[in-house]
């Protein structure tokens, strides 16, 4: 059984790196309602005044929710498997442990003090927990995962069944959401501590969601890496059944999309949202099959996904200063003026990531998260850009 981890680990893989970057762009877009207001807000349907707004709003649903945060939980299992291996070298093992703890804390940070759903820290917690796996054979590690997967899903929305039938759910319950001072200190004051109560609030379910869809994702991932398919030729191979298994995702959730910016009631809230959980896997296979499509197009998106840790952490920087620059708006954007700000935002991060990997600059978070858990071991180089005419690369 091929291990791609040694095969790997020294040279990007273009197109990993181009699905990395779209899930991070795709991540920003779904995580701009939670920027706008506070956590009890955030988990309602947005009003949506006109035909146009329920257009792109079920463009989103249909395409973006959850097959994003699929997407990054495979990658980050093939990761755990690039960086340590599969758990005979004790080196390797050591610095994936050092590098999943220096990333809880990054994700503890991030949470406590700029973003409520951060995933950062969930993603650390489910990653210590499903490491020993890695040195699995890929097909228990497929096995288990998907079992685990539709056991995790079962688990996740039992409280929304059991509304469904007259029992009482499980709530989030969070304080009302109120308008910020004016002024720029004052908001951004009111914007940190009400985020730090929401976090508080948010962080035991963003962390049981991460252990019971995130880590058996991680597994799949785990035996995709073990199996090489994110290389080139084995990717380009099995796009276009990723592909299907996409296009299947947009067509199961679509129908109930439509009747839920029609007419929302909280069956249809219900069921949307499991739907797009159980299918959440073939839509984040769609979108590694999109990468792969891409062809020459990669290297145009790659960057953002090289930086995707900066720009993860820069999404929530900027929504927070901007609001404190904006305090009115906070709460108050429709859905529309939210996305089209959102959008202006992220094509703003991906033309910066590019001009930055173009100096081959590692990402200011990456450079940081790889000092604390390589410390003072020797880092390889990133690879030489190919042949031909531009700016010699510099390292950072």
């Amino acid at each position: 059984m091929p291990d791609a981890g040694r095969a790997v680990e020294a040279k990007r893989l273009t197109a990993v790196d181009a699905a990395r970057g779209l899930a991070i762009l795709g991540v920003g877009l779904c995580n701009a309602g939670g920027f706008a207001t506070r956590l009890n807000d955030a988990v309602a349907l947005p009003h949506l005044a006109s035909a146009g707004t329920r257009g792109l709003w079920v463009f989103e649903q249909v395409l973006l929710p959850g097959r994003m945060v699929a997407l990054l939980s495979l990658l980050f299992g093939a990761a755990m498997v690039w960086v340590g291996g599969d758990g005979r070298d004790a080196a390797r093992k050591d610095r994936l442990n050092r590098r999943l703890l220096w990333l809880a804390v990054i994700g503890l940070v991030h949470g406590v003090g700029l973003w409520w759903g951060d995933i950062l820290l969930p993603y650390a917690i489910a990653g210590l927990i499903v490491r020993g796996a890695r040195g699995w054979p890929a097909r228990r590690l497929l096995v288990t995962g998907i079992a685990a997967y539709a056991l995790g899903v079962l688990l996740l929305r039992i409280d929304g069944l059991a509304a469904l039938t007259g029992s009482p759910p499980a709530t989030i319950v969070a304080r009302p959401a109120a308008d910020l001072p004016s002024g720029f200190v004052p908001a951004l004051a009111a914007l940190l501590a009400g985020n730090a109560g929401d976090w508080l609030t948010a962080v035991p379910l963003t962390i049981a969601s991460a252990l019971l869809t995130s880590a058996p994702l991680m597994l799949i991932g785990m035996a995709m890496a073990r199996l090489n398919l994110f290389a080139p030729e084995a990717l380009r191979r099995r796009a276009p059944l990723f592909a299907g298994a996409g296009v299947a995702a947009v067509l199961i959730v679509l129908p109930v999309a439509l009747m839920q910016a029609v007419r929302p009631s909280p069956a249809l809230a219900f069921w949307a949202v499991t739907l797009r959980l159980l299918t959440a896997p073939a839509g984040a296979l769609g979108w590694l099959a999109a990468a792969s499509f891409m062809g020459r197009l990669q290297p145009l998106w790659a960057p953002i996904g090289r930086l995707a840790l900066s720009a993860y952490l820069g999404q929530s920087l900027l929504a927070r200063l901007g609001f404190a620059l904006a305090p009115q708006a906070f709460g108050h954007m429709g859905y529309g003026v939210l996305m089209a700000a959102a959008a202006v935002v992220l094509i703003g991060q991906w033309s910066l990531a590019f001009l930055w990997d173009r100096q081959g600059w590692r990402g200011p978070a990456e450079a940081l998260w790889r000092r604390l858990y390589l410390g003072a071991a020797p880092t390889p180089a990133r690879s030489p850009p190919p042949p031909g005419p531009g700016p010699r690369r510099r390292r950072f």
